[in-house]
């Protein structure tokens, strides 16, 4: 189940960065009341997420968000993103049989925590989906109507 949810976070971050660069520089940068204040930070915050959990279950401490430092196109970040959800999918499939282990990390706030690798995996991918859904609804909001599903079952019926 882990690795095909890592698959569906790769395909449904796929759909949603596509549709963002469809959309355009104007609505991807356009105030909207989130959690975030624009589509772009929404979507620094998913890859932000991947990275830095990615690094905790790999033991490589991060101490600030990856995208504060990025400075480069809305279209680098898509792929990055993109290539984060890849090594997320190849880690779930190396890990499997580890996913019981324990894996013990700060937070940025220097904060002890420890959880099992699937524990991990379940919530990074989980919290790619909800703010998947708020960068749809905050799509619609900005004006741009040719956005589709990235629910789980489109991915489970494209794949047939």
């Amino acid at each position: 189940m882990l690795i095909e949810l890592t698959e569906y976070n790769t395909w449904a971050n796929r759909q949603i960065t596509g549709f963002i660069l469809q959309a355009g520089l104007e609505i991807a940068d356009k105030e909207l009341v989130s959690s975030f204040p624009t589509i772009r930070k929404t979507l620094y915050h998913i890859w932000d997420a991947q990275v830095i959990w990615y690094a905790r279950l790999n033991r490589m401490p991060l101490t600030t968000w990856p995208s504060k430092s990025f400075n480069d196109s809305l279209e680098e970040a898509c792929k990055q993103l993109i290539r984060h959800s890849e090594d997320f999918a190849a880690f779930a499939k190396e890990a499997e049989g580890t996913y019981s282990n324990i894996i013990s990390y700060k937070t940025l706030d220097g904060k002890e925590n420890s959880n099992t690798v699937s524990e991990i995996i379940l919530h990074c991918m989980n919290h790619g989906t909800y703010h998947r859904g708020q960068l749809i609804t905050m799509l619609r909001k900005a004006g741009f109507q040719e956005v589709g599903s990235t629910d789980l079952m489109r991915f489970y019926r494209q794949r047939l």
